[in-house]
C-alpha cells in the first residue's frame, strides 16, 4: 500500500486526493445497499417507475459524485499545490501556504459530509421524490369505505435519506483512511501551526453524527415496513399469514442489513480512535526507552490529533532541552579542560615568555577565536606592551613592538584603568576601542585584566569574527584563565628574583671558598700526599675530582694493574665527596681557630693598653706586645705631629 501511495503521488501529485475521494465514493455505495433493498421489498414501483429509476438513479448518483469531486477540487487548492511540489523538489514551502493546506486537508471530511448530504438531497433524492409524487396512485379496496393516497413518495424520501446517509458515512470513513498519507505529507513542521491549522470535527461531533445517522437509517428503513404491511392488511385480499410472513422476512432482512451497516460503521469509527491511541502508546514506550527521535503520526483531525501534536511537541522540547544540556555540558567540559590546561601550563612553566605564548595559543585552539593577545604593563605603567599574540597579525605586531597607551581610548587601556572586563559585542558600532587595520575581520572583542592581589599586570585581549560571540560562561572561563596567568606571571617574577638572589649568593660563596683555599695553598705549598710507588708497567688509572659546591679543590688518582669496576668507581666517588666535606669543615675549623686566636690576642693587648696611665707606658706596651705576638725582630712606634711630614 505504501508503494502504491508513493507511485500514485509521483504520478498524480495533488490529484491523488481527488482519486482517493472517487475510490471512497465507489466503496461508499455499499452503505446504500440497505436502502436499495428496502425499496425493492417495500415499494411497488410498477414497470414504468422501475424502468425510469433503473436509468435515472445511476445517472443522478454519478452526477452527484462528480459535483462533490468538483467541490473537493475547488476547496483543496493549497493542498493540491503542495502535493504537486512534493515529488518535484525539496524546497521548503511557504508557511502561509503550508498552513492553509493543513487546514484544507483536516477539514476535508467535515466539508465533504455536509456538501454530500446537501448535494444528494437536491440532486438525487428530491427528483425521485417529485417523480413518484407526480405519479402517486390511489389505494382502494372493497373492504374499506374510503381510499388513501399511495405512501410511495414518502418511502422514496425516507429510504433515499437513509441510503444517502449510509453512503456518505462510509465514504467519509474511507476518505479519512485513504487520505492519511496526504495528511502526513502536509503536516506543518511548526507545532503551533499544526494546532492552529487543525479544523476537523471533534470526536464528540463525529460520534453524535454517526449515532444519529444510524438511528435515522434504522428508522427510515424499518419504519415503512409496518406501515406498508398495515395498508396491505386493510386494502388487499392477501391472507394475514402471508402478510405476517412478509413482515417477518422484511423486518429480519432489513434489520440485519442495518445491523451489518452499523457494525461496519462502528468498526471503522473505532479503528479511527484506537489506531491513533495505539500509535501514541507505542511511541510513548519507545521514547520511554530513550529513543527521543520518535514522533506520533498525526493520523486524525480531532482531539486525538491535538493530543498527538502536543505529545510530539513535548518530546521535541525534551529532546531540544536534553540536546541543549548535552551541548552545555560539552561546552562546559571544554571550558574546564581549557582552564585545567592553562593551570597545568601555569604551574609547570616558569619562563614568562614561554608561558604567555602557550596560553595565547591555547585560547585560540580551544575556543576557535580569531585572535588572542597578552599585554603587560611596562615599568612606568604608562604603556601596555604587547608581549604575545597569535597568528600572522600577532607576529607583525610583535615585530613592530606594538603597545597601547594606558591613558588612551582602547579597550585594553580602559580595562587597565577600570580593572574590570570590557566587552564589545559589535565592533562596528563600538567607539571605545582601537581599530587595528591588521585585524580587519574582528566583529566582537573582550579585554580581561590580569590581576594579582592589588596589582594589575596587564590584559588578556581576545577577538572573534562573529558578532556577540562572547557568552557569559566564556567570559567567566577566560577570566579564570587570566587570573591563573596573572598568578603564574607573578610566581615567575618571584622565581626569577629568587633564582637571581641564589645565583648571587652562590657566586659569593664560591668566591669565599676560592679565597679560603687559595690562602691555604699560599701558606702550604705541599698539599699533595701519595701512597705506594709508581710503576712503569701498564696500569689502570682512575681519577676522581674533589669538588665542593661546583668548585674543584683537588683530585684523587689511583693506579693498579687490573681494571676498575663500576662499584669501585662509585666507592671512590663517595669517599671523595665525603673527603671534600671533611676538608671544608677542617678549613672552617682552622679558620675559626685563627679568628678566635686573633680576637683573644686583640683583647689581651687592649686590656694592657687600657691599663696603662701614661703616654710612654702606652707606647711601650703597644710596641712590646705587637713585637712579641707577631714574632718580629724590630718594632718601632713614633708620634710625629709635624704637619710637613
Amino acid at each position: 500500500m505504501k508503494r502504491f501511495n508513493e507511485f500514485l503521488l509521483k504520478r498524480a501529485g495533488g490529484s491523488r486526493i481527488i482519486i482517493m475521494i472517487a475510490i471512497s465514493q465507489v466503496i461508499g455505495l455499499m452503505g446504500a445497499i440497505p436502502g436499495f433493498v428496502s425499496i425493492i421489498l417495500i415499494a411497488d414501483l410498477g414497470e414504468d417507475l422501475t424502468r425510469t429509476f433503473s436509468i435515472l438513479v445511476p445517472i443522478l448518483i454519478v452526477v452527484s459524485h462528480v459535483i462533490l469531486l468538483g467541490i473537493s477540487w475547488l476547496t483543496l487548492p493549497n493542498a493540491r499545490f503542495l502535493l504537486d511540489e512534493a515529488g518535484k523538489s525539496t524546497k521548503k514551502p511557504n508557511d502561509r501556504i503550508a498552513l492553509n493546506a493543513w487546514r484544507e486537508i483536516t477539514n476535508l471530511t467535515t466539508r465533504y459530509g455536509i456538501s454530500a448530504f446537501v448535494v444528494n438531497l437536491i440532486v438525487t433524492i428530491m427528483p425521485l421524490f417529485i417523480i413518484t409524487l407526480g405519479r402517486r396512485d390511489v389505494v382502494s379496496s372493497v373492504f374499506q369505505p374510503t381510499s388513501i393516497n399511495s405512501p410511495l413518495p414518502f418511502y422514496i424520501l425516507l429510504v433515499g435519506i437513509a441510503s444517502a446517509l449510509g453512503s456518505i458515512i462510509l465514504t467519509i470513513l474511507m476518505i479519512e483512511r485513504f487520505t492519511l498519507p496526504d495528511r502526513l505529507l502536509l503536516l506543518p513542521d511548526d507545532f503551533d501551526a499544526q494546532i492552529s491549522g487543525r479544523t476537523g470535527a471533534l470526536l464528540g461531533t463525529k460520534f453524535q453524527t454517526l449515532i444519529l445517522g444510524l438511528i435515522v437509517i434504522g428508522v427510515a428503513i424499518i419504519a415503512p415496513i409496518g406501515y406498508q404491511q398495515t395498508v396491505r392488511i386493510l386494502y388487499s385480499e392477501v391472507s394475514s399469514f402471508q402478510i405476517f410472513g412478509d413482515l417477518q422476512f422484511q423486518t429480519i432482512l432489513l434489520s440485519g442489513l442495518a445491523l451489518a451497516l452499523g457494525l461496519g460503521f462502528s468498526y471503522l469509527s473505532t479503528r479511527s480512535v484506537s489506531n491513533p491511541i495505539q500509535d501514541l502508546i507505542e511511541t510513548f514506550q519507545k521514547v520511554e526507552k530513550g529513543d527521543r527521535n520518535q514522533r506520533v503520526p498525526v493520523t486524525g483531525t480531532d482531539e486525538l490529533a491535538t493530543v498527538a501534536i502536543h505529545f510530539n511537541r513535548m518530546v521535541s522540547r525534551l529532546d531540544e532541552l536534553q540536546s541543549t544540556l548535552e551541548e552545555q555540558v560539552a561546552q562546559r567540559t571544554k571550558q574546564l579542560k581549557a582552564t585545567n590546561e592553562v593551570g597545568r601550563v601555569a604551574s609547570s612553566i616558569l619562563d614568562p615568555d614561554e608561558l604567555l605564548a602557550r596560553v595565547a595559543s591555547l585560547i585560540t585552539e580551544q575556543f576557535n577565536y580569531y585572535y588572542a593577545a597578552i599585554y603587560i604593563l611596562d615599568s612606568s605603567e604608562k604603556w601596555a606592551e604587547l608581549k604575545e599574540a597569535t597568528g600572522q597579525a600577532g607576529n607583525i605586531l610583535k615585530q613592530n613592538h606594538h603597545r597601547l597607551e594606558v591613558a588612551g581610548k582602547s579597550m585594553v587601556a580602559r580595562c587597565i584603568r577600570e580593572r574590570m572586563p570590557r566587552l564589545a559585542e559589535n565592533t562596528l558600532i563600538e567607539k571605545q576601542r582601537f581599530d587595528n587595520p591588521i585585524l580587519p575581520y574582528t566583529r566582537s572583542e573582550v579585554a580581561l585584566p590580569l590581576i594579582t592581589g592589588d596589582r594589575i599586570l596587564g590584559v588578556l585581549n581576545v577577538q572573534s569574527t562573529k558578532t556577540s560571540d562572547f557568552q557569559p560562561d566564556d567570559i567567566e572561563t577566560m577570566q579564570n584563565m587570566a587570573s591563573q596567568v596573572a598568578i603564574a606571571l607573578e610566581n615567575a617574577r618571584l622565581f626569577q628574583e629568587a633564582r637571581q638572589s641564589i645565583n648571587e649568593l652562590h657566586a659569593i660563596q664560591k668566591q669565599y671558598l676560592m679565597e679560603g683555599w687559595t690562602s691555604i695553598r699560599t701558606y702550604n705549598d705541599d698539599l699533595e700526599y701519595g701512597v705506594g710507588e709508581p710503576s712503569d708497567a701498564a696500569s689502570q688509572v682512575m681519577e676522581s675530582s674533589i669538588s665542593l659546591r661546583d668548585q674543584i679543590l683537588g683530585q684523587i688518582t689511583l693506579e693498579r694493574s687490573d681494571e676498575w669496576s663500576p662499584e669501585q668507581q662509585s666507592l671512590v666517588d663517595a669517599v671523595t665527596a665525603q673527603a671534600a666535606i671533611a676538608l671544608e669543615n677542617a678549613r672552617l675549623v682552622s679558620e675559626s681557630r685563627q679568628v678566635a686566636l686573633r680576637e683573644r690576642t686583640l683583647a689581651e693587648i687592649n686590656s694592657k693598653i687600657w691599663a696603662s696611665t701614661s703616654i710612654d707606658v702606652i707606647l711601650q706596651t703597644v710596641v712590646k706586645e705587637l713585637g712579641r705576638r707577631l714574632d718580629t725582630s724590630v718594632a718601632t712606634i713614633e708620634l710625629n705631629m709635624d704637619e710637613d711630614k
